[in-house]
């Protein structure tokens, strides 16, 4: 699908309400401006190229669906990453494949927390293949934050846990994602 000119110029919330009087055109356009991004972030929690399209498909079904009970436009973009998280960790229940939950977090050892991860690295495939084998909760809270850009309260409200948490898992995740690429380059 292209962009639709007619709605070049228009704000997410526009297109949000226009879409929410049940607008095609409108329900398109946030289509093609989340379906890469979107797409992404299933593949990076369910894995399979094939299953992640069923739930994707799911996710634009169930968003169209109930679209018109978003009270806020302007939480559009939480709401259906939302929608996306539940519907993917659904899956993963039903395949019996979801990964058991992460052990209570222990006392951090000595980090250097200036270090940036997604800065430093030049090669995208490392940084792919190297998410993918981090754990579906480092996995989601990182790709949420540095690719999507979230604040942590909306990471929270996507992965329905406290800011806290999410805290902790982004750092515990960095450290992950750190050694498992520095491990890659010293080989």
């Amino acid at each position: 699908m292209n962009p639709n000119p007619k709605f070049q110029h228009l704000g997410e919330s526009v297109l949000v309400v226009l879409a929410q009087t049940r607008d095609l055109a409108a329900f398109q356009e946030l289509v093609i401006r989340y379906q890469g991004r979107l797409t992404y972030y299933v593949r990076r929690l369910v894995g399979c190229t094939h299953e992640s399209e069923d739930v994707l498909q799911e996710v634009w079904l169930v968003v169209y669906r109930r679209l018109s009970t978003l009270k806020s436009p302007q939480a559009f973009r939480v709401w259906l990453f939302k929608i996306a998280h539940d519907l993917a960790v659904n899956h993963l229940r039903r395949s019996a494949r979801l990964p058991k939950p992460l052990s209570p977090e222990i006392e951090q050892s000595e980090i250097l927390d200036t270090w940036n991860e997604f800065d430093a690295m030049r090669d995208v495939e490392l940084v792919h293949q190297t998410l993918d084998s981090l754990s579906h909760e480092h996995r989601e809270v990182l790709t949420l934050r540095f690719l999507e850009q979230m604040e942590l309260s909306e990471i929270a409200e996507v992965v329905s846990c406290s800011i806290g948490t999410v805290k902790s898992r982004l750092h515990y995740a960095k450290m992950a994602l750190r050694q498992k690429i520095q491990g890659e380059i010293d080989e």
